[in-house]
């Protein structure tokens, strides 16, 4: 037994580092992002394009978005949930969706599983159905993304753009295959057991008609971060033409969402900056972008704010079990 106590140890000394690098990665992903920025860029330059002007019009704009966002956001969960769930009404899930946007500012893989966590204590739905219905929610806007992108890469028109339209719908094949196959009526043989897990149940068994009210939803989602994007840039006189927008917020929201940075501050300002800069210098892309952001992640966490008593402590609790 003696013998086995330092081997334990180490194990929880390992597990402890591996805890901390959780946490730290995302800081120095995000500081060397930043680093690299300010090396390049007049930071002094950045501040002279933000004036009283930009405020007047990107507040109203993501005051606006956050409604119709959270509004949506409610709508899907409601409809997943309510075969499953008679407590999951529409005004608790956005009460359960805004209590997890502070998680979801840190890193996007925390607020999915703070969102996990509410949806099954809330609607008291078995933790794998629950995580079902984020997954799903996560890859119909996955999905709407990279077909939007495609579509804006049609728009483009140019040899190059067009090889990557096609990789892009393979990839929305990709995705619509493994659906049909998670729905479909025969043996799979090995992998039904797979298909049968618990995760999968929103995606099998959702109705067709839930599912196109679904699909309706995350479009009008995706979109209207589009063109919040698009109104960020014309307040800081960059004119994106609609192929371009389309595929450069794509690209961006994708970048940002990897869990390497803190709520993909520093590696969505390089992707921005890099995805428009045929249409403006950096300082004013790199000040359109910070304005958007900070509007967003003020706007977000009011709102998780508003419902901090129970909803924060529970997506919290969620938090520390993810991270465990």
């Amino acid at each position: 037994m003696a013998a086995l106590e330092p081997q334990t140890e180490q194990v929880q000394q390992s597990g402890r580092a591996a805890r901390i690098a959780k946490w730290l990665i995302p800081v120095i992903v995000s500081a060397g992002a930043f680093t690299l920025l300010l090396g390049r860029i007049d930071f002094g330059e950045v501040l002279r394009h933000v004036d009283g002007r930009v405020g007047a019009v990107m507040i109203p704009a993501v005051l606006l978005y956050g409604g119709v966002s959270l509004w949506i956001e409610a709508q899907t969960l409601n409809l997943l949930a309510a075969p499953s769930s008679s407590s999951l009404d529409k005004w608790t899930c956005a009460k359960i969706k805004a209590a997890s946007y502070p998680l979801g500012l840190l890193n996007y893989a925390l607020g999915a599983g703070g969102l996990t966590y509410l949806l099954r204590r809330r609607g008291n739905l078995g933790v794998s159905n629950a995580a079902g219905i984020v997954i799903l929610i996560a890859l119909f806007d996955l999905g709407f993304l990279l077909l939007l992108s495609a579509f804006g890469a049609v728009l483009l028109s140019t040899e190059t753009i067009a090889v990557q339209a096609s990789a892009i719908v393979g990839a929305v094949v990709a995705i619509l295959i493994g659906f049909a196959l998670l729905r479909a009526d025969f043996s799979l043989g090995p992998l039904d057991r797979l298909r049968n897990l618990e995760i999968f149940r929103a995606a099998r068994e959702t109705e067709i008609r839930r599912l196109a009210m679904l699909a309706v939803l995350r479009l009008g989602f995706v979109i209207s971060f589009i063109m919040l994007c698009g109104t960020a840039l014309m307040v800081f006189g960059v004119r994106v033409p609609l192929g371009d927008l389309v595929v450069g917020v794509a690209a961006v929201s994708l970048v940002a969402s990897l869990p390497i940075a803190i709520a993909g501050l520093g590696t969505g300002q390089v992707a921005f900056v890099f995805m428009f800069r045929h249409w403006g210098t950096p300082e004013i892309l790199l000040a359109s972008n910070l304005a958007l952001t900070a509007g967003l992640i003020v706007m977000r966490a009011s709102v998780g704010l508003l419902f901090a008593g129970e909803f924060t402590r529970e997506a919290l609790a969620a938090a520390r079990e993810t991270k465990s």
